[in-house]
């Protein structure tokens, strides 16, 4: 984590030094911390784990039992009357339904990101093609 931490800074640095090729923008610096942030919280995440577990007096906490899951019926074409929509089963502990919060953050902030990035070289000024060397075998 303090790598990531180091890496902020010197992207920082990079940021306001005019000299630096290629300088990163702001929106470079501001995806790189949505990331720092999710995982800071998935670190918090497992400390409230250990938190559960030191509560528990150090004994695994027992995930709740899983039944055997069924195939739903088939979907009928035209909905029927008179038939309540099913209920989705709501027995996600607590912690899994944080975790899967904090994976569909860190995914949003992924594509947030991709998206900066992709419409930052969009509207470079110029555009740098990279052509590899020609590979010979010896």
């Amino acid at each position: 984590m303090s790598q990531k931490f180091q890496q902020f800074r010197e992207l920082c640095e990079e940021n306001l030094n005019p000299n630096a090729h290629p300088r990163p923008i702001s929106q470079d610096l501001a995806g790189f911390w949505d990331m720092l942030q999710l995982s800071i919280e998935n670190i918090s995440l497992k400390f409230d784990e250990l938190h559960q577990l030191k509560a528990n007096n150090w004994k695994p906490l027992t995930p709740p039992e899983i039944q055997e899951r069924r195939m739903p019926p088939p979907v009928p074409k035209k909905p029927m009357k008179g038939h309540p929509p099913l209920a989705r089963d709501r027995s996600l502990e607590s912690s899994e339904r944080q975790r899967l919060e904090a994976r569909k953050r860190l995914l949003a902030a992924k594509r947030a990101a991709s998206v900066r990035q992709s419409s930052a070289t969009e509207s470079a000024d110029s555009i740098e093609i990279y052509i590899p060397e020609a590979q010979t075998r010896l």
